[in-house]
């Protein structure tokens, strides 16, 4: 992949977090478009864009690396039984994957959520504070919220398919 390509992916991504009002203005939305959001000036746009995209390629890698490395542990310890009925390694593997998962994926992610809420509230101190649901945003880029709902729905009834027919294959 090219440069060009993976900043235009971060821009777009880091478009999403802000919105123009009827007037023009800009309008930072760190917490969505129902909470707080943030009148920015011209100077400060930079450096709030930046902390977005940082926030955004750190939430990726900590779910790139915490999920990959949660379900690893959970096949290497579970699959490592080979005599075990198929009903006693699915109950381990979830508790290996919950417990995984926890420590390596859902606990980070916290964390920099925790982080990155206080470093927004320390930037936007001395910005003027706007409520969305008083004002006429238009968003910088195209919502695909619904698209991406409908695909993990999709993504969990195949998963629940699944861990069905293989409870129905021991029956």
């Amino acid at each position: 992949m090219q440069r060009g390509t993976v900043m235009g992916i971060l821009d777009n991504l880091a478009d999403r977090q802000f919105a123009k009002d009827e007037s023009g203005k800009l309008v930072f939305l760190p917490r969505g478009p129902r909470r707080l959001a943030y009148f920015v000036d011209t100077p400060d746009e930079p450096k709030i864009k930046s902390l977005v995209k940082v926030y955004i390629v750190a939430a990726q890698l900590i779910n790139v690396t915490g999920s990959t490395a949660a379900i690893a542990i959970t096949q290497s310890l579970t699959f490592d039984e080979r005599s075990a009925p198929l009903a006693y390694k699915l109950k381990f593997g979830l508790v290996v994957y919950a417990i995984t998962a926890t420590l390596l994926y859902i606990g980070p992610g916290l964390l920099l959520w925790n982080v990155y809420r206080g470093v927004v509230d320390r930037l936007c101190s001395s910005l003027p504070t706007a409520d969305p649901a008083a004002l006429r945003l238009t968003q910088l880029s195209g919502s695909r919220r619904l698209w991406v709902i409908l695909v993990c729905a999709g993504l969990l009834i195949l998963a629940l398919g699944i861990f069905f027919a293989i409870g129905y294959r021991r029956c």
